[in-house]
C-alpha cells in the first residue's frame, strides 16, 4: 500500500559508451561500463542518488519505497550502490538481459518491476534512470496534487521545447482547466514531426500513476505483442504506452509544468548535466 517509486535503469547506454570510445582525449574512459544512472553528477553523487535526496526531503522512506529495475550486466553495480545508500539489495531487480539486443524495452521493464516487487496495490511513480529535473522542480507540490485527484487521475510533467526538438520527445496536447486550476492532457504524440502538431509540450519519463491504472501496462503489452507489425522499438519507449492510454481515453492524465530537465543520452548531454549541477551547487 502507499506510494512506491520505480526507477528504470535497465538500458545499456550504447550511445554514451560509443561517444566515450570515440573521444580522442581519453578523459572519460573511466566511465566506460558505468550505467547512466550511476554516473557522477554534481560532486561525487550518482545521478540516481539525487532522486534519493529529493525523496527524502519529501519524507519518503527510501528503504521501503524505492525499487530499481536493471539488467544482468549492471546488477552488481546497483547492489553496491544500494548498500551504500540505504536501499535494501532486495529492492534491486535483474531483468536477466545481458546486451542491448536482448533488452526487454522500457514498458516491459515497468511491467517486470511491478510484478517482481508486487507493486500493484500501491500508487507508483515511474522515473527514467537517466533523467533529472532542473533546480526549480517542486516535487512536494506535484506529489500533493497527485494525491488530491480522484482515483483515475494520473500525472505527467511537461516543459516547452523548440520546434525541431519535437522529434526527440513525446509531445502532449493540453487543455487548461481554469476552473479547477488543473491542466488536462488530451493527446500524446511520440516524437512527431513539428509540422504534425502545434504543441511543443515535451513529456519526460516521470509518471505518477494511480494503482487503479497499473493493470493497463500489461494490457498494452498484450495488445502490442499480439500485433505482429509491432517491434521492440515500437514498444520500447514508454511514450508508446502513454499514447495508447491517453489517445484511447483509457485513463485521465493531468500535467504539471516544470522548468526543464536534464536527460543523459550521449557524452555531450552528460557533460552538460555535470556543468549544470556544478553551477547549481556553487
Amino acid at each position: 500500500m502507499g506510494l512506491k517509486i520505480l526507477i528504470l535503469c535497465a538500458g545499456y547506454g550504447t550511445r554514451l559508451q560509443r561517444d566515450i570510445l570515440q573521444d580522442d582525449s581519453g578523459k572519460y574512459n573511466h566511465l566506460l561500463g558505468v550505467p547512466k544512472a550511476l554516473l557522477p553528477v554534481g560532486g561525487k553523487d550518482a545521478l540516481i542518488t539525487h532522486w534519493l535526496q529529493i525523496l527524502r526531503k519529501a519524507r519518503i522512506k527510501v528503504d521501503t519505497s524505492v525499487y530499481v529495475v536493471t539488467n544482468a550486466v549492471f546488477y552488481e553495480s546497483f547492489i553496491s550502490w544500494a548498500n551504500n545508500n540505504g536501499v535494501p539489495a532486495s529492492n534491486i531487480a535483474n531483468n536477466g538481459t545481458t546486451c542491448n539486443e536482448e533488452r526487454l524495452g522500457a514498458v516491459s521493464d515497468i511491467a517486470f518491476g511491478l510484478r517482481s516487487f508486487q507493486l500493484y496495490d500501491s500508487d507508483v511513480i515511474i522515473i527514467g534512470g537517466d533523467t533529472l529535473f532542473k533546480g526549480d522542480f517542486n516535487f512536494e507540490k506535484l506529489l500533493e496534487r497527485f494525491m488530491s485527484v480522484d482515483n483515475d487521475g494520473c500525472f505527467l510533467t511537461t516543459y516547452t521545447v523548440h520546434d525541431n526538438a519535437t522529434r526527440k520527445h513525446g509531445i502532449l496536447t493540453l487543455e487548461d482547466l481554469s476552473t479547477k486550476d488543473m491542466i488536462l492532457v488530451t493527446g500524446f504524440l511520440e516524437k512527431p514531426d513539428p509540422r504534425h502538431t502545434t504543441s511543443r509540450n515535451a513529456c519526460p519519463c516521470f509518471y505518477l500513476i494511480k494503482r487503479e491504472t497499473l493493470p493497463l501496462v500489461s494490457s498494452f503489452l498484450i495488445e502490442s505483442q499480439n500485433d505482429k507489425a509491432q517491434t521492440i522499438e515500437n514498444r520500447d519507449g514508454p511514450g508508446n504506452f502513454l499514447a495508447w492510454a491517453i489517445n484511447g481515453k483509457r485513463v485521465k492524465f493531468y500535467a504539471e509544468k516544470v522548468g526543464g530537465r536534464i536527460d543523459v543520452g550521449g557524452l555531450e548531454s552528460y557533460l552538460e548535466a555535470k556543468e549544470y549541477f556544478k553551477d547549481l551547487d556553487t
